[in-house]
């Protein structure tokens, strides 16, 4: 049996990468605060971006980050049941890995009802429990040692989700005005997070540290293709790694995703050639097309889906009044869906009265499908013809 060499790329939903490419200087001011507890702007952060940019591995790079230093760690989704998800399952188990001495703090407070073993039992208080009083009661147990850290991922703007992250940001902003030791991030595509900040009871969210992620540069891309093969100890010939750059276009994802399958084709081999850069580029564009690209484009309104695919007539950018021509409706409606799209992280600004794609490959994979459409009749198998005929009375 031939060994492998383990592959340094991690292309698996949330996985941290080896190399974290962009946002670096972020990242080291948002650790600096665990060592010191200097929150400056820190204490609510907004991330954004579109699937795959690295808004998860971030945030999971963070709580590592926040472990190592001794904080907390709070980390869920913006689901349903948030809050009773926090309170009921995620704190309890938070108490019960505290050290024994943080534990018998904790009692003194006479919040929870803490057993002679020092382990959590269930609440004892008269009152309906709040996550603010839990959230106060963990920070002044904690003391000097650390803050929380609390990690919220995949905000939708569905309205009874927002409602009820709007009631979840209420009572963290009422812990941080009773002084608790909090660093606060959410995570979801821009339209997302402004329709969080639009919600009641989110004031202190608006003041937020925003990060904003976006492509990677063609440079940085370079970096972390290199540094993360080298990590695993090997080398990218030149050739192979252009292939690789022009594969990637700064997608953070595609850059993990095509490493790996890079990486896979040989891997105890002392270098990544050309043809294993070849190999990655077809295995690559397949899965980001099935697991990114047709699930976005699925996931947009039916408006949405006619002004990209007006777009998608053009090779490169795209004059906005030829896509209003092409969709054959006012300048005005147009530009609510322009924005709404460049909001969404789609589409990008490119020069006065011109859009493009943000998104790789999203306009080659709208032209694919309609070329797909027009020559097999809309995908209706030809039954346009055999109408159904109306069930008896």
């Amino acid at each position: 049996m031939v060994e492998t060499a383990p592959s340094p790329f991690t292309p698996g939903y949330g996985k941290k990468p080896a190399i974290f490419g962009g946002h670096g200087e972020d990242l080291s001011e948002l650790r600096a605060v665990f060592e010191t507890l200097d929150f400056g702007e820190n204490h609510s952060v907004l991330v954004s971006g579109l699937r795959g940019v690295g808004k998860t591995s971030f945030l999971t790079t963070l709580q590592d980050a926040a472990r190592e230093a001794g904080w907390l760690v709070i980390s869920d989704d913006a689901s349903a049941g948030l809050m009773s998800r926090v309170m009921d399952s995620t704190i309890p188990t938070l108490i019960n890995e505290m050290t024994p001495e943080t534990r018998a703090r904790l009692t003194k407070l006479g919040i929870w009802n803490i057993s002679a073993d020092i382990e959590y039992v269930d609440r004892h208080r008269v009152v309906k429990p709040q996550l603010r009083t839990d959230l106060v009661a963990l920070s002044s147990a904690m003391g000097a040692d650390g803050g929380i850290l609390i990690t919220v991922d995949e905000v939708s703007a569905g309205k009874v989700r927002l409602r009820e992250l709007s009631k979840f940001a209420l009572q963290v902003s009422h812990a941080l005005e009773d002084g608790a030791q909090i660093m606060v991030v959410f995570a979801g595509v821009k339209v997302s997070l402004d329709a969080l900040l639009a919600e009641e009871h989110t004031t202190f969210l608006r003041r937020s540290r925003e990060l904003e992620f976006e492509r990677l540069s063609a440079p940085e891309t370079r970096r972390v293709f290199v540094e993360t093969a080298g990590i695993g100890g090997r080398a990218i010939d030149e050739e192979a790694l252009d292939k690789l750059v022009s594969l990637a276009q700064g997608y953070p994802y595609l850059v993990q995703l095509a490493g790996d399958y890079a990486w896979r084709n040989n891997s105890i081999a002392p270098c990544i050639t050309l043809v294993d850069a070849t190999v990655a580029h077809d295995r690559a564009i397949r899965a980001i097309e099935s697991r990114v690209i047709s699930r976005v484009y699925g996931d947009l309104s039916d408006v949405d889906q006619k002004f990209l695919n007006a777009m998608a007539e053009d090779e490169d950018r795209s004059k906005v009044a030829d896509i209003v021509n092409r969709m054959n409706v006012s300048d005005a409606y147009v530009q609510v869906y322009k924005k709404r799209l460049i909001d969404s992280g789609y589409v990008q600004p490119a020069g006065h009265g011109y859009v493009q794609f943000s998104l790789p490959y999203l306009g080659a994979y709208i032209r694919r499908q309609l070329a797909a459409e027009a020559r097999d009749g809309g995908n209706e198998g030809g039954w346009g013809a055999y109408p159904a005929p109306d069930l008896p009375a």
